[in-house]
């Protein structure tokens, strides 16, 4: 009996299926694609609790004859190609002919098509890849296709699919690329009856961007506008300047032809442009459209056609690295220090008109100018919980301090022994040196408020008693309505890390605490670090909780640097919070902390002793 059976009809397209419709942002991607191939000016998305029951994406594009409407279902019949020598020519963002075949034979499909300048249309119903039927009706110009109830045959694939909430992220996240890659098409997008995106179709890159984005980055960006004659290659479109800068690749936009790319190449060559203009472990922002001649590009590379392959690979990552470095080269980046992204840190000895200790506030200069004696906010008392105030008093006792030195009894330690120490110094704007009785110590000042800042958030959090800094005002950040998503689902683990927030119309969130044991940090970094850290986590499918080595993430990026400055009076302060907290001294990643050599082996090196 032979092994090998020729597979039924269904059983293919349910195979094809697998490979286009992944989940409901697929079937999203192939819908508009399609649209855009028709020349359409307008597109209008609407999905209903993450797409699952519910899709329609309409346009005005060409439109469909009865005939065409009928075909269009049969796999591999496509309108785009004709035969293989097309293959080296693709200027469609659709060519397979797979894809309503593939998307109706897991759901239900309605087809409303009527082509330009005709005086009707036609209604296709195809139920799991079976037509249903095909009649004459009235319809606007241009195709609305409706796909219900996805996967309602496939159920073992449907039990795969995530929350509704998480599928309506990944489709508002690909709704954003569309608009970035098509300017001059205006794009609406409706999310369970609440319009999300609606972009201007004007042609003009930056209007898109910041229908995505929203208007704070018009001032972030640089402009980028360059080609070669010899490849035919181009580039056109705009770099972050590294205010803008996150903590994965999910804000760089590549697009090859009008179509949204993944290309580890052109991620390469922009992050290499950047090197010596980011921090470390920071990657770039950007929105590049990159035109090139379609024989020297295959996107015929996979079903999703966001894998492509250059044919002269080292060209273009040359071409690319040297264009966006002149352009950072041409655009010198100052920050720009808003009151709302820094925290001034209080004085431990700064007095209130009652003589009690009073904690900061986040203010400007320009705003307010304090002083001791005259401190007055007209707002409600629960809302000032942190003041800065200044006193020239603070200056002296620093001078008081500097000539007295710090080798005083009243700051005694127990560092493994450490005792009745003075600090003696500095070495490579890193390491503290501390001398005591017999001993020498070298205390890496990074991993020491590392360690500290990890053992506060993993025991405030497992006691569920995070201290909020409040911020007055708060800080308003704008996201992205797939960043929004984000933010509902990862919201109790936010608060159990002491963050305060609520929503603030729109895509908007308004900060009103951060967590107390890192307010010297830049709010909107701090707050930006942790968003992607959750996405991270949730894209690898992991619990929906900060663990250890999430709160070591933050611990090890908000502590204090190996070359930041430090005053005498922070390093002690430093080294009191490591005694009083009796904390492990090793870093959460396990180097240590502090390092020592006794006076007697000092002394055996000298040869002072034999």
């Amino acid at each position: 009996m032979p092994k090998i059976n020729i597979l039924d009809e269904f059983t293919i397209n349910q195979i094809a299926a697998g490979e286009v419709v992944e989940r409901p942002a697929s079937v999203v991607k192939e819908l508009v694609e399609n649209s855009i191939d028709a020349s359409s000016s307008a597109i209008t998305i609407e999905i209903k609790d993450g797409g699952i029951p519910f899709i329609r994406v309409t346009d005005n594009g060409e439109g469909m004859d009865q005939q065409d409407a009928r075909l269009c279902f049969e796999r591999h019949a496509t309108s785009k190609i004709k035969s293989s020598d097309d293959l080296y020519e693709i200027h469609s963002l659709g060519f397979r002919g797979e894809a309503l075949a593939s998307i109706a034979a897991v759901s239900q499909v309605e087809i409303f098509t009527r082509p330009r300048n005709s005086l009707s249309g036609t209604h296709v119903i195809n139920h799991g890849g079976n037509v249903i039927s095909v009649q004459e009706v009235g319809c606007p110009e241009g195709t609305t296709v409706i796909v219900r109830n996805i996967f309602y045959n496939a159920p073992a694939r449907l039990k795969f699919l995530k929350a509704p909430r998480t599928e309506a992220a990944y489709i508002s996240d690909l709704v954003a690329k569309l608009i970035l890659a098509h300017p001059e098409i205006s794009f609406r997008y409706i999310n369970n009856g609440k319009a999300v995106y609606h972009s201007p179709g004007n042609g003009d890159l930056l209007s898109a961007i910041i229908s995505v984005y929203g208007r704070e980055v018009r001032g972030q960006v640089i402009k980028i506008d360059r080609s070669d004659d010899k490849s035919g290659l181009s580039i056109y479109g705009y770099l972050g300047r590294p205010s803008l800068a996150r903590m994965n690749r999910n804000h760089q936009s590549f697009f090859v032809n009008g179509r949204y790319v993944k290309s580890p190449l052109l991620s390469r060559s922009l992050e290499e442009a950047h090197r010596s203009y980011l921090p470390l472990h920071h990657f770039p922002w950007a929105v590049l459209h990159i035109s090139i001649p379609a024989s020297q590009v295959d996107v015929n590379v996979h079903p999703a056609k966001t894998e492509i392959r250059f044919r002269q690979e080292e060209e273009v990552y040359s071409l690319i690295f040297q264009w966006v470095r002149e352009a950072l080269d041409a655009h010198p980046y100052i920050p720009d220090i808003k009151h709302e992204d820094i925290q001034e840190a209080s004085h431990p000895d700064a007095p209130n008109q009652d003589g009690k200790e009073i904690d900061q506030v986040d203010v400007s200069s320009q705003e307010l100018k304090l002083k001791q004696e005259q401190v007055s906010f007209l707002t409600r008392p629960e809302q000032v919980r942190h003041v800065y105030v200044y006193d020239d008093r603070f200056e002296q006792q620093e001078k008081k301090y500097a000539s007295e030195g710090l080798d005083r009894k009243i700051y005694e330690h127990n560092i493994n022994g450490l005792v009745n120490f003075k600090i003696v110094g500095r070495i490579f704007s890193t390491y503290v040196i501390v001398e005591s009785e017999d001993s020498v110590f070298f205390i890496d000042q990074h991993a020491a408020h590392e360690r500290l800042i990890y053992e506060q958030l993993k025991r405030s959090m497992a006691q569920h008693n995070v201290a909020s800094q409040q911020l007055l005002p708060p800080v308003v950040i704008q996201l992205s309505h797939d960043e929004h998503i984000l933010l509902q689902e990862a919201l109790e683990a936010f608060k159990s890390l002491g963050f305060e927030l609520e929503p603030f119309g729109g895509n908007a969130w308004a900060v009103r605490g951060i967590p107390a044991v890192v307010s010297g940090a830049s709010i909107k970094e701090l707050f930006y670090n942790v968003l992607d850290q959750w996405k991270g986590e949730r894209d690898a499918h992991l619990s929906i909780a900060f663990k250890p080595h999430d709160i070591m993430k933050i611990a090890c990026k908000h502590a204090v640097k190996a070359r930041d400055p430090l005053s005498d009076r922070e390093i002690l302060s430093l080294l009191n919070d490591i005694q009083d907290k009796k904390i492990p001294l090793t870093c959460p990643h396990g180097r240590p902390i502090v390092v020592t050599i006794t006076k007697y082996e000092l002394e055996k090196k000298f040869k002072r002793i034999q």
